[in-house]
């Protein structure tokens, strides 16, 4: 049996789905419309691995879809090392509604630079 902590699954999961968005959003911008039809429902692992009640889903599902979409801001890579703070920070802003606190996080991720 692997054992590795829930965190870090839920952070791999994210990486995994941020790179996995680069492609899918890739592929629609040279037309290929890859679009809704290849989506890994990570989103929805994510959150119920997070416990997060249905009342919050909409928080969650706004903070997520968010980071998703600023992927391509990113450089993309074989191992996807420029989206582990990303993945960090998604993670982070998640927890935030895992503890009800998601009125006091910003609604847009920051464009991490370094």
């Amino acid at each position: 049996m692997i054992n590795i902590p829930k965190d870090e699954l839920i952070k791999t999961l994210i990486l995994q789905d941020l790179k996995h968005c680069q492609l899918v959003y890739g592929l629609d911008q040279l037309h290929l419309d890859a679009g809704f039809r290849h989506f890994l429902g990570i989103m929805d692992l994510v959150r119920q691995l997070m416990e997060i009640p249905e009342s919050e889903a909409n928080p969650f599902y706004d903070t997520y879809s968010s980071f998703m979409q600023n992927c391509m801001n990113y450089p993309i890579s074989s191992n996807g090392e420029e989206l582990i703070p990303v993945a960090e920070e998604c993670f982070l802003s998640l927890e935030k509604i895992q503890k009800n606190d998601f009125k006091t996080y910003p609604k847009q991720p920051v464009l991490l630079t370094g």
